[in-house]
């Protein structure tokens, strides 16, 4: 049996190889997933509706201030040829990352009645000086992620999404037990990002700490202006996408309930686990092949039609099948409590695979340098998704609300494919010239 399973793997998923690279990402975002997931029935009960929308609340601002905390950077780390400019731009990105922390928790500090007050939820104020620590956490390792990426080091950053999603589920499990409330999830969640974090500091700077030198004042100047689109179109875009994609949370928490936001909040978090389990790990290895494919043919058409085919495969009898079981699904997992929560999972699913085959292919646009173009897409995606949230509110439901929300969601993405697609051919005939 070792000797078929070797064979196997020699001859059909080769060592390095795309599949193979997806393999390893896949199997540790895999345990990763598996684990939350795993917990869900239990943290359902331990945690009320509500909980888990105030816990919302917290991720959706430390998301969309995240943003800006490297400046965008990381994606020009998979674009320099040299080890010595990723290295230098790893170094200013963490170091923005730092300013931006510093600038939010003065905000919070002098801002803190008038953002809870918008906010509509008095319980947040103390918590809000939490936001700046995992705004730091999130930018570190979001960068340091992209080095590994780089240096295709896919078997650490599976460990390192491992041992987030553990710590976390172990975190909130314990103070779950101890009826803390919404306290548990926000706590787990700092804890298991601090170890993941801590844990690529550690394996990078091992290997990185010799060449310290190379990092310069003067060379990370250079590259901020040689890669400023990043900052001037990426960060606009990508904040507007995130603003978008949170926007919900708070429009729910304000024109309805808490409730409401935790039977979405628990949606995104049950339809996200095989974008985030499969998209995400073929995105990570698409990033490295189509980025070289790029750079070295004018194009990465073929290696994008090559992904799309995964994704369709993937994804196709998962999305269809949950379609049609949704709300019974969730009353047997999460229990009575959460029926809604399942509805809203039906409605939501032909969104989420539309996004699932989309997001990862969307990665052209920073590839070709195409900013400004996801920056209009990103604009219109946000404003769709304002007028869905507010269709809800004319009607004073919370389902059409959603319904909107889908169906928006679903023709922009079949958009976004199209216009990746078209920036995925780049140079076609310099490909057929070097290839003679």
């Amino acid at each position: 049996m070792i000797e078929i399973i070797r064979y196997f793997k020699t001859h059909y998923i080769p060592k390095g190889s795309f599949r193979a690279n997806v393999v390893t990402l896949m199997t540790g975002t895999a345990i990763a997933q598996a684990i939350p997931i795993a917990i869900s029935p239990i943290l359902t009960r331990m945690y009320t509706p509500k909980d888990f929308g105030f816990f919302a609340l917290y991720i959706a601002i430390v998301s969309i201030v995240a943003v800006i905390a490297t400046g965008r950077y990381e994606h020009a780390v998979m674009l320099t040829e040299k080890d010595e400019d990723a290295l230098n731009l790893v170094a200013l990105s963490i170091t923005i990352a730092f300013c931006v922390s510093i600038i939010t928790f003065l905000s919070v500090w002098i801002f803190n009645i008038s953002i809870t007050n918008i906010l509509g939820e008095p319980e947040i104020s103390r918590w809000l000086y939490f936001i700046p620590l995992s705004i730091l956490l999130t930018g570190i390792y979001q960068m340091l992620n992209y080095w590994s990426n780089r240096k295709k080091q896919y078997k650490r950053l599976a460990i390192s999404r491992i041992l987030q999603s553990s710590v976390i589920a172990v975190v909130s499990l314990v103070i779950g037990i101890s009826k803390f409330g919404f306290i548990g999830l926000i706590v787990g969640n700092i804890v298991g990002q601090g170890m993941a974090t801590g844990f690529l500091i550690w394996q990078v700077w091992g290997e990185n700490k010799y060449r310290r030198t190379l990092i310069t004042k003067s060379s990370m100047r250079c590259l901020m202006l040689r890669y400023k689109d990043f900052p001037r179109y990426s960060i606009p875009a990508d904040f507007i996408n995130t603003a978008s994609n949170q926007t919900p949370f708070f429009l729910l928490n304000n024109f309805f309930n808490g409730e409401v936001v935790g039977f979405y909040s628990l949606t995104q978090r049950v339809l996200g686990a095989p974008i985030t389990l499969i998209a995400g790990s073929i995105l990570d290895v698409f990033k490295q092949r189509a980025s070289n494919d790029y750079a070295k043919y004018g194009n990465c058409r073929k290696i994008y039609i090559e992904t799309f085919k995964r994704l369709l495969l993937f994804s196709i009898i998962p999305f269809v099948v949950f379609f049609f079981t949704a709300p019974k699904l969730f009353i047997l997992l999460f229990g009575n409590d959460w029926q809604t929560a399942g509805e809203y999972a039906r409605i939501m699913s032909v969104m989420f695979f539309f996004r699932f085959i989309s997001s990862p292919l969307g990665y052209v646009l920073y590839i070709t340098e195409k900013q400004k173009y996801d920056l209009i897409w990103q604009v219109f995606l946000c404003i769709f998704t304002i007028i869905s949230i507010l269709s809800g509110v004319y009607f004073n439901s919370a389902k059409v609300s959603i319904i909107c929300f889908s169906i928006s969601y679903s023709v922009m993405y079949v958009f976004y494919f199209i216009l990746s697609y078209n920036f995925s051919k780049g140079n076609i005939k310099l490909e057929g010239r070097i290839a003679n």
